[in-house]
């Protein structure tokens, strides 16, 4: 009996000798949280490896896959939980949507546009707000509002085709062809433009659009011309007509191009990783939401801040390095200042030169401070605190005619030092 006890003592003491190996990796292993955009899925479903924000992420049949607000494609943005391994892949336990991609795959989406063209029965191809539209005999027509007409406005609901027309699940009037609700927003592709610059009529989604100097257009995301997704705001006359207040391009035309007169938004990528501008505003103790050039900055207590060639400040030039999220901001893994004040010299060959641009606005900031980046003469000009701004012969406004005179910037872009607002030239 005794001989029995002691040996099993013994196998009681080399299991417990054995179990703080254990117990030490559970205890010390940290779980991880991150949001990043969605590179790469598993080709049959969720169940795999994904590849979000340059990680590798396992999800197993254990894992909770959250995409209650959305389809997760390819480019949607998601909050990942789990445990790291090794090897520096991480075993998620949840994975959450939280923003959709803004080019979504095939998969269910919605848009709203102008009727431009329909069967008479319905069932068939139709034409809305520059896309093609195909209707069978279960989608549902819903003209509650009015009647199905060429030149009404209405949302549609279903599913993307690669070739970027969509078979429609549900087709709603939202208001009759003429526009007396006083509908303020569409979205829907640009038809035509103006033959000389961006004020005057331009043609989008089958409606006309008029745009005048106040119009605030915003080219963040690509040039306005033909074939531009664009999303306009403004109010409705009798005619069906809109007088636009703001008009946002939310993507490039699909073709690169296009007839018509527009300019671009800078010339850099939404999908880029890597970012040259001027610091606009930063939070105090620096971690938080920057502005930069425009963009909106996520700085965390992680981020690598090089201060090796001056301090952050207002009108300075930094270089940003990280991950782009959906919505175009990006969570900054690195920022270097690049130079001691928004006049000081650079490495970059070209960058600090003088120069002096005399042009028409073609776009403003949407900050009423003007801080912000213009368009003027299709350059980029960053306008800091430290700018001067001179409103002698009045207000500035697009199409007004203005002398900036800076400093050239690497990407070929001026940091003003002063704005000249002027009759003609």
């Amino acid at each position: 009996m005794r001989s029995s006890f002691v040996k099993l003592s013994s196998l009681l003491i080399l299991v417990l000798s054995l179990l703080p190996i254990h117990s030490s990796a559970l205890t010390f292993t940290e779980d991880v949280k991150f949001t990043g955009i969605v590179q790469a899925l598993p080709s049959g479903g969720f169940i795999g490896d994904w590849r979000v924000a340059d990680k590798v992420v396992h999800a197993s049949s254990s894992t909770i896959i959250n995409h209650e607000d959305g389809v997760i494609t390819v480019g949607a943005t998601v909050k990942v939980e789990g445990f790291p391994r090794s090897d520096g892949s991480i075993d998620a336990t949840e994975i959450e949507l939280r923003q959709a991609s803004p080019n979504p795959s095939p998969g269910d989406i919605s848009f709203k546009g102008t009727i431009q063209s329909f069967p008479s029965s319905f069932v068939g191809d139709w034409q809305i707000g520059g896309k093609v539209i195909h209707a069978t005999a279960s989608t549902r027509i819903e003209a509650e509002v009015g009647p199905v007409a060429v030149g009404a406005f209405a949302e549609v609901k279903g599913t993307l085709r690669a070739d970027g027309s969509m078979d429609a699940t549900k087709i709603e009037i939202q208001s009759s062809a003429t526009g007396g609700d006083g509908r303020s927003e569409i979205t829907a592709i640009i038809e035509q433009l103006p033959s000389s610059g961006l004020i005057g009529d331009w043609q989008v989604g089958g409606r006309a659009i008029h745009v005048t100097s106040s119009t605030m257009i915003n080219l963040e995301h690509g040039a306005a011309v033909v074939g531009a997704l664009v999303e306009v705001k403004g109010s409705m006359r009798t005619d069906g007509s809109m007088d636009a207040t703001s008009i946002e391009v939310k993507s490039g035309s699909s073709s690169g191009g296009g007839s018509g007169s527009g300019s671009g938004g800078g010339g850099q990528d939404d999908d880029r990783n890597e970012l040259h501008g001027i610091v606009q505003s930063f939070p105090s103790g620096l971690i938080g939401d920057w502005s930069v050039s425009g963009r909106t900055v996520h700085v965390t207590s992680s981020t690598i801040i090089n201060l090796e060639h001056g301090q952050v400040a207002v009108g300075v030039l930094v270089e940003v390095k990280g991950t782009t999220r959906a919505d175009g901001s990006l969570d900054a893994a690195t920022i270097e200042v690049k130079t001691a004040s928004s006049v000081g010299s650079s490495s970059r060959s070209g960058e600090g030169d003088s120069l002096s641009v005399k042009g028409a606005i073609q776009t403003l900031p949407g900050d009423p401070t003007l801080i912000g980046d213009w368009k003027v003469k299709d350059r980029t000009i960053h306008v800091t605190t430290t700018t001067k701004l001179s409103t002698e012969h009045g207000a500035f406004s697009v199409g007004k005619s203005v002398k900036v005179k800076g400093l050239t910037l690497a990407d070929g872009s001026v940091l003003a030092t002063k704005v000249i607002l002027r009759d003609s030239f």
